[in-house]
């Protein structure tokens, strides 16, 4: 009978050291796991949801591009007595001063941007940009526009200085640096008379 007692301390010895060996584990596999829980305890012990982050990837600026928009024929207009390329591009872009850009995609029988005749036909393209928001590709698009149109002016000589110095302080509209940006292109006399509309009248909304 004696002999069963050393079996038992045995026994007892084993059985502490098989609980402190679970024991330790368990506090090993608690630190190195972690959970993150979308929601914490308030000091009521109500749970309360907090905002779990995640990676959303950045919407595309709908009006960044790094190509030239593509432009297209949508309409077709008839000119009538009295018309200009303003009111055309007032009537079908909503905006006047986007005339140069219609311009130069239209071949007119008159040399003079000022001049059309009725029943000529002008082609409508897809308009650049979307009410008063272009891109920088739009921009210089139109920039380009009212810049070949300038040249067409000054190639028809005197007796255009007017014509010349609205279309430069209107250009000014879609980039406030435009005759800064064109200042090899465009004559220093035409830039100062359009930069003092721009000092007097401010820049065109």
């Amino acid at each position: 009978m004696n002999d069963s007692k050393p079996l038992k301390r045995l026994l007892t010895v084993l059985f502490i050291i098989i609980i402190v060996v679970i024991i330790i584990l368990a506090l090993f596999l608690r630190e190195k796991t972690s959970y993150a829980l979308p929601f914490e305890f308030s000091s009521d012990n109500k749970a309360v949801t907090q905002d779990v982050p995640e990676e959303i990837p950045a919407a595309e600026d709908p009006f960044k591009s790094s190509t030239v928009p593509e432009r297209f024929i949508v309409d077709h207009h008839t000119v009538v007595k009295d018309e200009s390329f303003s009111l055309v591009t007032g009537q079908y872009w909503n905006d006047v001063y986007l005339w140069p850009d219609l311009y130069i995609r239209n071949e007119m029988k008159s040399d003079d941007p000022d001049i059309i005749y009725p029943d000529e036909i002008i082609d409508i393209y897809n308009r650049l940009g979307k009410g008063d928001i272009y891109n920088d590709i739009e921009k210089d698009e139109i920039l380009k526009a009212y810049i070949e149109v300038y040249d067409i002016y000054k190639k028809l000589g005197s007796g255009k200085e007017n014509s010349v110095w609205a279309l430069l302080y209107s250009g000014a509209k879609y980039d406030h640096d435009f005759l800064n940006l064109f200042s090899n292109r465009i004559d220093p006399a035409d830039k100062a008379m359009a930069q003092k509309y721009i000092d007097e009248e401010g820049f065109l909304e």
